[in-house]
């Protein structure tokens, strides 16, 4: 059965769920492909959440290494935990997730200087927009997002 198994990149990430009326984080682990559909290079965390699956794999590092198939639909972000500093050039936005917390995230796209307004970038026609905190990439499903204002 082994030689079924595709080869994969571990990436750790920090994901978003609701639990009960909040957001919670938990660490994970997830799957990319050695060999992005798009780029020459690696599959990335945004190719990963943005691909026409409802569903993708994951290890939840709980202590102890809990496998898991995560409904894409229920993440409400997904922060890199390792890799390059994010960009922090672009635009302060609050997000208020249906939940009612509120987190001040950076727009980390360029944008073309004709549609770089904060309602372009949300209406962008991908699920998951490219955020950054903290110096990391965060991905934000704008699904989970109630209203954003520019601060």
């Amino acid at each position: 059965m082994d030689e079924l198994n595709i080869p994969k990149l571990k990436k750790p990430v920090e994901i978003a769920f609701k639990d009960g009326g909040v957001i919670k984080n938990s660490k994970m682990t997830l799957f990319l492909n050695h060999n992005s559909a798009h780029h020459t290079g690696e599959e990335t965390v945004i190719e990963l959440l943005n691909n026409d699956v409802q569903f993708i794999p994951a290890v939840i590092e709980n202590g102890g290494s809990e496998f898991a198939i995560l409904n894409v639909d229920s993440i409400f972000y997904v922060k890199e935990l390792d890799g390059s500093e994010a960009s922090a050039e672009g635009e302060c936005l609050k997000i208020q997730f249906i939940t009612g917390e509120q987190i001040e995230f950076k727009v980390n796209e360029i944008l073309p200087g004709n549609r770089s307004r904060a309602i372009d970038f949300l209406n962008t026609s991908q699920t998951f927009l490219t955020f950054s905190k903290d110096g990391k990439a965060v991905y934000v499903n704008k699904n989970k997002i109630n209203k954003a204002e520019v601060v």
